[in-house]
């Protein structure tokens, strides 16, 4: 592959989006019966993306299968941040789906079994919120997520790893020491902040400018690496978390005080 000199195909460098309205949150014993919640996701057809643009393989978008399904889990997962029964809101985009994904190699450190930093932002930023929930009962709690700080002003968003797009394909193509370079080369733009333990029935939350990655696919069990992902967009709800938490009247007095 003639891309691979570089190891990826960027045209121009566009400006990293800053997280600016949501605040990450991790939620414990999130489903009162999570198990059923499992059984369900497990009951569904599943298919893996044939160009490798994520892992594993996923259902249709539930709103595609159980709409009234959907929209109770929308509004469970914003009740995180929102009082709903006082605060009115509304939502244009919403995606859930469960994903299945087996471990690369049956070697928990195997680099091939390790997610790649990214952000859950498009081209056109039609996405505010993004996270997951956990659904294995005893998965090896280091596969979790971890979130990341940029440290490095050259990277380049939106940028094709070649690599990765080879490995998460249907063919599965991989070149150990060309994919050990494009990853470690990725891993050193970034410095990990927060380490998410994968937790039966924990829920994270995270707006999706945050950089953030699996820390691993491998699994003690027999059955691969069990999750159910959203991405919320359109929301109409006054102010967002982080607006709140940003207020300059706040920050004015507090600053005044320790002068």
């Amino acid at each position: 592959m003639n891309n691979r000199e570089n190891g990826n195909s960027v045209a121009t460098k566009p400006k990293v989006r800053e997280v600016e309205k949501f605040f990450s949150v991790a939620v414990d014993n999130f489903f009162s019966d999570p198990i059923s919640v499992k059984n369900y996701g497990k009951s569904l057809p599943m298919e893996s993306h044939p160009e490798g643009n994520w892992p594993g393989r996923r259902t249709k978008a539930l709103f595609q299968i159980d709409k009234d399904l959907n929209t109770a889990l929308m509004l469970k997962i914003l009740s995180c941040y929102y009082d709903l029964t006082y605060q009115d809101m509304s939502w244009e985009r919403g995606r859930l789906f469960f994903q299945e994904i087996p471990a690369f190699s049956p070697e928990k450190n195997d680099i091939r079994n390790k997610g790649w930093i990214h952000q859950d932002t498009t081209s056109d930023n039609i996405y505010e919120l993004a996270g997951l929930i956990y659904l294995n009962e005893s998965i090896d709690p280091d596969s979790g997520t971890s979130l990341f700080q940029l440290v490095k002003d050259d990277y380049v968003t939106y940028q094709r790893h070649f690599a990765k797009h080879l490995l998460f394909g249907k063919e599965g193509d991989y070149d150990g020491e060309y994919y050990t370079n494009q990853y470690h080369k990725h891993e050193s733009f970034f410095l990990e902040k927060t380490i998410f333990k994968n937790i039966f029935n924990r829920l994270i939350m995270y707006d999706p400018n945050e950089f953030h990655r699996a820390n691993s696919y491998f699994s003690t069990e027999t059955e691969p690496r069990l999750t159910l992902v959203y991405f919320i967009g359109g929301l109409k709800a006054g102010r967002y978390p982080m607006n709140r938490i940003k207020n300059e009247e706040y920050d004015s007095f507090i600053d005044h005080k320790m002068r």
